[in-house]
């Protein structure tokens, strides 16, 4: 059966009633805002123990505007007060935060699901109880794809739709656990892979559409973005099985977006580009940068222990400088990992760091780009003749992408001048 993948939001729910009926496993996506209502009032409790009950009638009010059946509505009320009397009881268990809070998730997984169910019909299947997981002694996650596999083959035999929640799987103990950032786009695409047949995701106005054909390659680029398509990550077992996944726009379905291992060749060298607002440069540079072996991993292992992910590195053959580009939401707790290096003196003091916040990233992909003499050229010509100052650069050995970090005031005109390569 045909996998097919829809994130649940409040713009993309009023078409649901568009989505394929047809036999296949529709995995469900839930966004970040009800996720975060779900946090919020889980921390409320645990921390602040406040009163949970405005916080729950307005997440029984989010669901209830998605749909407005009142049988549903009414099963939402149920499952929310079953939900709320677990966390209540659970401020006794604040030590095993984590536990309750996947625990939560996973239930808002599960709810936005059933929304979906509750328009499209079918089966539902509860994804957090057919994926089966463990994490070792250092956390890392290691999901048993066999049983899983064979799991959900068990609930999914039978012809028909079946609608599948996601994200999230059970341990051992029959604890609730997340399966990562990427879980819920890999759950879905193993899915597809394992069953050897395309995978389709459902998008609203999402830059991928703009191209009707890309490699995976390039496709990495656009769901690099936050708020993408799909997690880049969550590609590699389509890729790995030679698999199409097919984009489709929720208002028009026949408009999409097909990516594959190649596509026809094109008089374009570039393929695309994307931008993304709200990060700030870090540069990282000294003498005690030069030459010393484990400096980078250092860096690199402090802003992981801080929870800050990295998403543009550079750095010259001099190895005075390391370049990297963080979220500005997180630049404080790089900040403070940088400056815990610098007083351990793992990184040596004659170092120093400078800030430049208010830049956006600028991506450039296109396979054409490859061993064709110029196209560098072309693109920081095309940026200069716009008059888009270049604060950072970095290309990778693949030739596939060059990336640019540009100031946030620039970004118009750098769009404006890659429209004509």
């Amino acid at each position: 059966m045909i996998t097919r993948v829809f994130k649940l939001t409040e713009a993309s729910a009023k078409y649901l009633g568009s989505l394929p009926k047809e036999d296949g496993i529709l995995v469900v996506k839930s966004e970040h805002k009800i996720r975060q209502m779900f946090i919020d009032v889980l921390e409320s409790a645990l921390y602040h123990r406040a009163d949970t009950k405005p916080a729950f009638e307005e997440i029984a009010a989010y669901f209830k505007g998605l749909v407005s059946d009142p049988a549903f509505g009414e099963k939402v009320d149920a499952e929310l007060k079953a939900l709320r009397q677990y966390v209540d009881e659970g401020v006794v268990y604040r030590p095993a935060f984590t536990t309750i809070r996947d625990y939560v998730l996973g239930k808002c997984a599960r709810l936005c699901a059933e929304t979906v169910h509750a328009v499209v019909g079918g089966t539902f299947v509860d994804g957090a109880e057919v994926m089966v997981c463990e994490e070792d002694r250092d956390g890392a996650l290691r999901v048993d794809w066999e049983t899983s596999m064979e799991r959900l083959r068990s609930r999914t035999g039978a012809p028909g739709l079946y609608v599948l929640s996601s994200g999230y799987g059970h341990n051992s103990f029959g604890y609730s656990i997340r399966l990562g950032r990427r879980g819920e786009d890999l759950m879905a695409m193993t899915i597809a892979a394992r069953d050897n047949k395309a995978a389709e995701v459902y998008v609203l106005n999402d830059k991928i559409l703009s191209r009707p054909e890309l490699t995976y390659e390039e496709a990495a680029v656009f769901c690099s973005v936050e708020g993408g398509a799909m997690e880049a990550a969550a590609l590699l077992p389509m890729m790995k099985a030679s698999l199409p996944v097919i984009i489709r726009d929720l208002t028009d379905p026949s408009r999409k977006t097909v990516i594959s291992a190649s596509k026809p060749e094109s008089e374009h060298v570039v393929t695309g580009y994307v931008v993304e607002d709200g990060f700030s440069l870090i540069n990282i540079r000294g003498t005690g940068l030069v030459g010393k072996v484990g400096v980078s991993s250092s860096i690199f292992g402090a802003l992981a222990r801080g929870g800050v992910n990295i998403r543009y590195i550079s750095q010259p053959s001099t190895e005075f400088c390391i370049t990297l580009a963080v979220a500005t939401r997180d630049l404080k707790a790089a900040i403070d990992a940088l400056s815990a290096l610098y007083r351990d003196g793992q990184v040596s003091i004659d170092d120093a760091t400078d800030v430049i916040e208010d830049v956006c990233l600028l991506s450039v992909c296109g396979n054409g780009m490859k061993n064709l003499p110029g196209t560098s050229g072309r693109i920081y010509s095309a940026l200069g003749a716009y008059g888009v100052s270049i604060v950072s650069a970095a290309q990778g050995g693949d030739e596939l992408t060059i990336s640019f970090v540009i100031r946030a005031k620039d970004r118009a005109a750098a769009e404006e001048a890659l429209s004509i390569l």
